[in-house]
């Protein structure tokens, strides 16, 4: 399963029995939501001029085949709302909203999973999980039409890592909280992924992000360095061409400075 594939599955399973008047009992794997919170820390690290980091980027071919309709999705807000106490229902249709918004392109649906996941989040703050979902689709909703809610996300992602700071994805979704901020600041971002490269120095998605922070504060002889240890780490990495060549502007900028 690929991850655009990943994505979808969850949303599916989370999403698509609600529609359909009933809800998968078992969340998904462990292993699963690892691979997703992964992939969509990737989405978000990614550096500011590409597209990626867009919600519905990764959609499907066959999103006419697949999506719901506007009833269906407001049915299993519906059914979220009419049983607010009910701590399983809205974390599965909190998740799944949030899911199926980042799968299809729709960031009008984010208010909706955030304000049906704080409903869960609030009755099991000890959720890792929610909280850290919560997280993603407050960043999410920053970067499409509100920057104050990098804030909030930057909130719920250190609760997060009060339960597993080790979590190397969460810690470099924190960074990037800082990193797209307005206004930005990028040396607390470059903090938060020195600290994740700590854990992993070969970690993709922290060096990608790491390149673009020092990028972005001059720090040109590092970032070099930093983008030749992202190209051994993989070469096929999108993000390469276009860090080079910000990489190479900023030095031209400066007069050739190292």
């Amino acid at each position: 399963m690929n991850k655009s594939q990943l994505v979808f599955a969850l949303a599916a399973c989370l999403i698509v029995g609600f529609a359909a008047g009933f809800f998968f009992a078992n969340r998904a794997n462990r292993q699963e939501l690892d691979r997703l919170q992964a992939e969509i820390a990737r989405v978000h690290s990614a550096h500011a001029s590409s597209d990626e980091t867009k919600a519905g980027n990764n959609a499907t071919t066959n999103t006419e085949k697949t999506s719901l309709t506007d009833d269906q999705l407001r049915a299993v807000i519906a059914k979220a709302d009419a049983r607010p106490d009910d701590h399983e229902l809205q974390r599965k249709a909190g998740q799944g909203l949030y899911l199926y918004a980042v799968q299809f392109g729709k960031p009008d649906l984010l208010p909706e999973a955030i304000r049906i996941l704080k409903r869960a989040h609030d009755v099991a703050p000890q959720d890792y999980d929610t909280t850290v979902i919560l997280g993603n689709a407050l960043f999410d909703l920053a970067r499409a039409t509100d920057p104050k809610r990098f804030k909030e996300a930057r909130a719920y992602f250190t609760q997060a890592l009060k339960q597993k700071p080790d979590d190397i994805n969460v810690r470099t979704e924190l960074g990037a909280t800082y990193y797209f901020d307005t206004p930005a600041d990028p040396r607390r971002a470059i903090s938060e992924y020195r600290k994740s490269l700590a854990q992993d120095p070969r970690h993709e998605m922290t060096l990608q992000s790491l390149v673009a922070a020092l990028i972005s504060t001059g720090e040109l002889a590092e970032a070099e360095q930093r983008l030749n240890e992202l190209q051994q780490v993989n070469a096929a990495n999108p993000a390469l061409s276009d860090l080079r060549a910000q990489l190479a502007q900023q030095r031209n900028a400066a007069g050739g400075a190292k």
